[in-house]
């Protein structure tokens, strides 16, 4: 019997055990597994697991999370493996397309994915076939037999094949958070967090009074640092108006704590629409998704040599410009055409600091600006086209995702697409507007301070951190949180499992800042002309051949499904 293991079980590896049952049970074959994942949080994963606090929230719709469909009974071997039900059968999820749309906490869709793996461990726990090994692995070899070795620090495993679905790796650190940590090692009086994640770490500075803190980066994991250590005994926040979502922050207790985020360019995240009804602005017809697929996938998906990303660009462009062009009064007034509309979105999209009328000015300051893209997102003032682009671009990127991924382009090319994609999530991964409300809440009642916001001068001191912005204004600071996430370039993971795999020569990036080159069932393509090795990646680590690898709809996506087929198939040669 062939044995396959699993490595990492977050809701990929979830869904990859439940494809590789569906598959087997149509071949009337069974096959030893044995899953490696050091967490409690079966099928959750770090990302999604139940223990943590609600102050965590998803920053997709939970209307969008209908892509989490329901699992089919299964009938593998001698035993039955119930179906579960979809995401929105499980909550009993309803919502009018003019009521605002929900983004419940990660505990919740936490507790939705370890109980759909908890309904196929009751089945599979009775199989001598089907084992959990609750420990990290450190190691994975490839021998002369052809068999993957799988190593821990106490034991290893003979195996066929190996499937990773590891997620998210920490990189080394940059030199600014070694100087820091270093500087913090030698002081009783400042701390330095690493990573956002999980906040709960932060509570030995939780409940601190009379402290200034900063938070490097001003992105989705500052949003959650931010919550986490404001809702305590000392304040919380209250929607005063549920039509706006505005928002105040109510001091209990007297605290003196001051909120210091940066990041280098200051700009805050852009709030997704109020509801399904004012989203569907923004939505392109089945035509043109049509359309924008086939001019990806004539570049991407032959051999054809290409220098620019215009197959990607032009017709975003085409499609943005039609859908501001419908927007009429709801879009900044204007007298373009749709070519000369088209020609700006271009230029906006390979150009991070082009200006235009059309374009919301981003030089204001940064209360007003957040106070704009809320109103935007209301419906209730006009929109500005670079708004409207990021819109379109979240409605469009599934399909992008689709058509792009694994693709026979360049490398350069390949990081192009993906840096354009990374640049959108401002805007097509914005989170809910109640998340901003409360940044501007937290504004006024004089504890989130955006002064410094925008790439300030950081020098260590004696008692910690002094910061200096363009006004010569300086702030100080005794706690220093990094709330930005590493991005998954391959050759800067220090972890023993994907230095291993590195220096046994058994993966290579797809380019030097992103992932490991995958084909498209998955599995890895060697380097140095080596035979091909029984080993699959799905998820982040597979970035640049896979495009969208931070999405939770792709962990339920083809790519898996491609790999279960894909494994089963070769199974029976």
């Amino acid at each position: 019997m062939k044995t396959l293991a699993i490595i990492g079980f977050g809701p990929r590896g979830l869904y990859a055990l439940e494809n590789l049952l569906i598959d087997l049970s149509k071949s009337n074959r069974t096959v030893e597994i044995v899953v490696f994942e050091a967490s409690e949080t079966l099928g959750a994963g770090h990302v999604w697991k139940e223990e943590q606090p609600d102050s965590n929230w998803i920053n997709i719709t939970e209307r969008a999370l209908s892509g989490i469909e329901k699992r089919p009974k299964i009938k593998y071997g001698n035993i039955i493996v119930k179906g579960f039900p979809s995401y929105h059968q499980w909550c009993n999820f309803s919502l009018q397309p003019s009521e605002n749309d929900t983004f419940p906490s990660r505990n919740k869709l936490g507790r939705y994915l370890n109980e759909r793996y908890d309904s196929i461990e009751k089945s599979l726990g009775i199989l001598n076939t089907f084992k959990i090994i609750s420990v990290e692995v450190q190691s994975i070899d490839y021998n002369d037999n052809g068999k993957v070795i799988v190593r821990t620090n106490t034991e290893s495993w003979v195996c066929d094949d190996v499937l990773l679905t590891i997620g998210h790796q920490p990189t080394e650190l940059s030199e600014q958070m070694k100087t820091w940590k270093s500087y913090a090692k030698s002081k009783t009086n400042v701390s330095v967090f690493e990573n956002p994640y999980p906040v709960s770490n932060l509570n030995v500075v939780k409940n601190t009074t009379d402290i200034t803190m900063g938070i490097r980066g001003f992105g989705l994991g500052m949003i959650d640092v931010m919550r986490y250590l404001v809702i305590n005994n000392f304040g919380n926040f209250k929607v005063v108006d549920n039509a706006t979502l505005k928002t105040v922050y109510y001091k209990v207790k007297k605290q003196h704590l001051t909120l210091i985020p940066f990041s280098l360019d200051g700009l805050p995240l852009v709030p997704k629409p109020l509801n399904e009804i004012i989203d569907n602005w923004y939505k392109p017809t089945n035509k043109e998704l049509g359309f924008f697929k086939a001019e990806i996938e004539a570049v991407a998906q032959t051999e054809k040599e290409v220098h620019t990303i215009d197959f990607l660009t032009k017709p975003m462009a085409t499609i943005a410009s039609r859908i501001f062009l419908d927007l009429k009064e709801k879009a900044f007034a204007h007298k373009f055409s749709a070519i000369e509309l088209e020609a700006i979105v271009t230029n906006w999209l390979k150009n991070d600091d082009f200006q235009h009328e059309l374009l919301q000015d981003e030089n204001i300051p940064i209360d007003k600006l957040i106070q704009t893209y809320i109103d935007m997102a209301l419906g209730e003032i006009p929109v500005s086209l670079d708004f409207c682009i990021g819109q379109v671009w979240r409605h469009c990127q599934p399909t992008l995702y689709a058509a792009f991924s694994h693709a026979k382009s360049n490398s350069k090319t390949i990081k192009k697409v993906i840096d354009l994609d990374e640049r959108s999530k401002r805007y097509s991964y914005g989170p809910p507007i109640e998340s901003m409300q409360q940044v501007l809440a937290l504004v006024d009642a004089n504890v989130l301070n955006l002064d410094f916001v925008n790439d300030p001068h950081i020098e260590l001191e004696s008692d910690g951190w002094l910061l200096t912005n363009a006004e010569n204004k300086i702030v100080r600071c005794s706690v220093m949180i990094n709330s930005i996430l590493d991005a998954p370039k391959l050759l800067e993971i220090n972890t023993d499992l994907v230095k291993s795999l590195l220096q046994n020569d058994l993966i290579q990036p797809i380019h030097s800042e992103l992932g490991i080159e995958t084909s498209e069932d998955g599995y890895v393509i060697t380097p140095n002309d080596q035979p091909n090795v029984p080993i699959a990646v799905l998820g982040r680590l597979a970035k640049g051949s896979v495009i969208g690898v931070d999405a939770i709809l792709e962990c339920f996506g083809p790519r898996i499904e491609d790999w279960a087929t894909a494994y089963v198939a070769k199974l029976e040669d």
